[in-house]
């Protein structure tokens, strides 16, 4: 495993190219003074759309903290932060892997999705375009959901573009895994804080999603796992000595 960008949001966004749109940095922070909040006004599709090129990869892991205000009620579906590979370009020279623009034979993209807003929980996934996409705007996959005004929840999603798949969780929780097809030079370059409302439909009223500890890693090495999965298997194994020992000291 090796970095590729670990973005904390401390010192600005200087390092980032694009539209800063209607995002900015707030003091709502999962940790550390500060944060992102990618705020959609009212009437408007953008929050922000920042990108960073990073080294290419083909397996890759994110990991990012996300909550959304306590008067977030979305209407429609949209995007957030993830990560892509936006070189390749159709005859019209429109960037192929959003748009509406399906990546073939190369490229790549995946955003988080957040659906419609339903008793204060906002659904929560996967928004991907690639080669094997079942509709022109992509796949959208529901992985769980996040109850508004709480604090921000732990996404985490994993890409393997060499095995055909993505997966992603939210708070430690279980896996959602949904196939992919790329092509052969298709890599991971680009870091991407992106905020889209729609579809078609615009924000009916001012509404904010806040993001913090954006990192990036590359995931070349096959046997890595997760930080989190470790953390918890190295939980079991205490656990298990525990009980171990326990049982040495009753038989004594």
């Amino acid at each position: 495993m090796s970095l590729l960008i670990h973005e904390r949001f401390e010192s600005g966004l200087s390092d980032w190219a694009g539209k800063t749109w209607n995002a900015y940095l707030t003091g709502s922070a999962s940790e550390g003074a500060k944060g992102l909040r990618v705020l959609f006004r009212k009437g408007s599709h953008y929050g922000t759309d920042l990108r960073q090129d990073v080294a290419g990869s083909r397996h890759v892991y994110l990991s990012y903290r996300l909550r959304f205000a306590a008067d977030w009620v979305s209407n429609t579906t949209g995007k957030l932060p993830g990560f892509a590979d936006l070189r390749w370009k159709n005859a019209a020279g429109k960037v192929l892997g959003h748009g509406n623009r399906k990546p073939v034979p190369d490229g790549f993209s995946f955003r988080t999705w957040f659906g419609k807003t339903k008793n204060g929980r906002v659904p929560v996934g996967m928004y991907i375009y690639h080669a094997g996409q079942k509709k022109r705007w992509g796949d959208s996959v529901h992985v769980g959901t996040i109850r508004a005004g709480m604090p921000h929840v732990l996404v985490e999603v994993e890409g393997n573009l060499d095995a055909g798949w993505i997966r992603m969780r939210l708070d430690l929780g279980d896996w959602v895994e949904h196939p992919i097809q790329v092509g052969e030079q298709t890599q991971i370059t680009t870091a991407w804080l992106n905020g889209y409302w729609g579809g078609w439909r615009k924000a009916p009223s001012n509404m904010a999603a806040d993001i913090d500890n954006f990192r990036l890693d590359d995931y070349t090495v096959t046997d890595t796992v997760p930080v989190s999965e470790q953390i918890r298997q190295l939980a079991d194994t205490v656990a298990v000595m525990e009980a171990a020992l326990e049982g040495n000291s009753s038989g004594s």
